[in-house]
């Protein structure tokens, strides 16, 4: 996998706009200290498009790092409303891409073009009042790094979201917890708070968020497009107002054998299951809010229409590794140790590999130490003159010099591995539902796919995955959030599956994404672990933590001046570190008493909570 082509920006920091009133003059050397380079987009594209300019270095977007802005509320009001000017050429806000957003970046543009690429980012769609949140990450889409495949026009259905109930399910979840106290006037308050409740309930889920299929002839066009030397048989998709993720999978000949010729779209259409196509879930079409003058299938055609009017393309921001790709080990984080119930001697039999790791390149162990330096076979290219030494003659490996210099090259790997950055035997993988499902769905079937509620299908380069695997997803915050699954071979998946690499293909008959910290499956990486050790400290039995009021704080708003000036404002507070940081506190404290533990594992569950939200982009904070 690599990366798109790199262009070169600007960035400031805030404060150094703020302290000089937001009109910045610089000389062609001062500005060069401000450059930094930045891949491939749409809105980057569309620059292009509009500017004619097809130089690396695109002068008509600034980013601005916000960090701290919040301290001084007039001048981050003033750059949201009025943007600011440097060398007498004026910047306007624009768009925001959801790992933008998380680091306090914004960006402007040129006044010059940014009503014109307004235009073409909203594709000419008039709305009234909206999520503004999810309205403002849908546009921050253009924002996404990705390959750029130019005039090509695949058919693309949309199908409806499939829904079930996954009946009895145990769980914790937020409530309102009431009590009323004494005020210093003798007068009965009443007082509110957030509590953490247990109940067994039925849980309703969209089995397929965020996912869909594609024809062989689809990954064969983009591997060609992209000259990619493996197969990209699971792609992230990037368009104007579409994000998730397609799989590979030769449905001509599954809905042949069971009777089916066509299947129906989100609109009603039917299409033949012999035509080459892209299908793509409803959820993964984002812009079915709002393309919605006619509500029927001119909707789509018309956001063709616009498409093409404005030449938009079709985009690919990530894709899977192949089996020979994909990591044996992968240094695992404190989050997902923390909280297992392990003693002492099984955590530092799990610390024992990457003791052994550190020990044998220190050492000079020769094909451990050229692993790390990178000298593969297929890759000898010295990294520098001690590098080159070593590859020339192994013995120089010996000498004090070299040694001190590969032992300065482990310090940071040691300072980590303190901080829990362990060899684990793992790989990430992307999440992908039961796609058996999926087409049954789709195609009038039923819906009963090949996993049972406990099972998972995926491969590596020794073949297929079986017995108990740990899954986990980042960030991990308290102990419901470890899910085992059993690993399982099958004759359909073996068919249907076989070519597909670096998934994680878990059942539509649990709510395992949600105990995953509420994943989906448009982009969400899971980390597949097989350490007998790390199972050990798994309560699998315990209730599983869950926001059950998903959603129910976005509220709809005209987008205007101010509440777009309110929503930057919100965003300016990330909570993502910081409740994972609370929680580590909570985790590693000791109670002392029954009482004061379950308080600590109440205040964990809330910030489990609060932490997914904050990862969804619900901007608006409830608690």
């Amino acid at each position: 996998m690599f990366a798109p082509k790199l262009y070169t920006v600007r960035k400031f920091n805030f404060s150094d706009l703020y302290a000089k009133e937001f009109n910045l003059h610089l000389d062609e050397k001062e500005e060069r200290r401000y450059h930094i380079k930045q891949q491939d987009n749409m809105l980057f594209r569309q620059i292009r498009i509009i500017t004619q300019n097809r130089n690396t270095y695109n002068p008509y977007v600034i980013f601005v790092d916000c960090k701290g802005a919040k301290t001084k509320e007039d001048g981050l009001s003033e750059i949201i409303k009025n943007g600011f000017y440097l060398n007498d050429i004026h910047f306007l806000l624009r768009e925001r891409s959801a790992s933008m957003a998380s680091n306090f970046i914004c960006s402007f543009v040129d006044e010059s073009i940014a009503e014109e690429l307004n235009r073409r980012i909203s594709m000419d769609i008039e709305i009234d009042k909206t999520v503004l949140s999810k309205y403002y990450a849908y546009r921050g889409l253009m924002f996404s790094s990705c390959h750029c495949l130019e005039e090509w026009y695949p058919k693309i259905v949309i199908v409806p979201d499939y829904f079930t109930i996954i009946p009895n399910q145990k769980i914790k979840y937020v409530y309102d917890e009431e009590s009323t106290f004494k005020n210093d006037k003798g007068e009965d308050v009443l007082w509110k708070q957030k509590a953490i409740g247990e109940k067994v309930t039925d849980i309703k889920i969209n089995a397929f968020d965020g996912c869909g299929i594609h024809h062989p002839l689809i990954t064969a066009y983009v591997q060609e497009h992209l000259r990619s030397k493996t197969r990209p048989t699971s792609i992230l998709w990037r368009m104007p107002w579409i994000k998730g993720v397609t799989h590979e999978v030769n449905y001509s000949e599954f809905y042949h054998e069971r009777g089916v010729n066509e299947i129906t779209d989100v609109w009603g259409i039917k299409h033949s299951v012999d035509d080459v196509m892209i299908i793509m879930g409803e959820s993964m079409y984002k812009g079915i809010k709002y393309f919605q003058k006619d509500k029927d299938y001119h909707d789509w055609e018309r956001y063709w229409e616009k498409f093409k009017k404005y030449d938009h393309c079709i985009g690919v921001a990530k894709w899977n590794f192949s089996k020979e790709e994909e990591p044996a080990y992968t240094r695992g984080n404190y989050q997902i140790f923390q909280d297992l119930d392990l003693s002492y001697y099984d955590f530092s039999s799990l610390a024992r590999k990457s003791f052994d790791w550190i020990t044998r390149i220190i050492e000079g162990e020769d094909i451990h130490t050229y692993c790390f330096l990178g000298l593969m076979a297929d890759n000898c290219e010295p990294l520098n003159d001690y590098v080159a030494a070593i590859l020339k003659n192994p013995e120089v490996l010996k000498d004090s010099t070299v040694r001190n210099y590969m032992i300065s090259l482990m310090e940071k790997y040691i300072d980590e591995m303190k901080c829990g950055k362990l060899w684990i035997d793992a790989c990430f993988k992307f999440l992908v539902p039961d796609l058996i499902m999926f087409m049954e769905a789709i195609g009038g079937l039923e819906p009963k796919g090949f996993l049972a509620y406990d099972e998972f299908y995926s491969t590596n380069r020794n073949g297929v995955l079986e017995g108990e695997y740990l899954i986990e997803r980042n960030p991990h915050i308290c102990s419901s959030e470890h899910v085992v699954l059993n690993g399982v071979k099958d004759k359909l998946a073996k068919k249907y599956f076989g070519g597909l690499d670096n998934i994680c293909m878990i059942n539509c008959k649990s709510i395992t994404p949600q105990r995953l910290n509420g994943a989906d499956f448009d982009g969400d990486l899971v980390l597949v672990i097989n350490e007998p050790i790390m199972k050990k400290g798994v309560h699998p039995e315990k209730p599983i933590v869950i926001d059950i009021e998903d959603k129910v704080t976005s509220l709809a708003e005209k987008d205007t001046p101010e509440n777009r000036l309110a929503l930057v404002k919100r965003t300016m507070n990330s909570l993502i570190g910081e409740t994972s940081n609370c929680a580590t506190g909570f985790i590693n404290k000791t109670p002392k008493s029954e009482e004061q533990r379950k308080k600590y594992e109440e205040y964990v569950n809330l910030l489990s909570i609060i932490n997914g939200k904050a990862i969804n982009e619900i901007c608006r904070p409830i608690w």
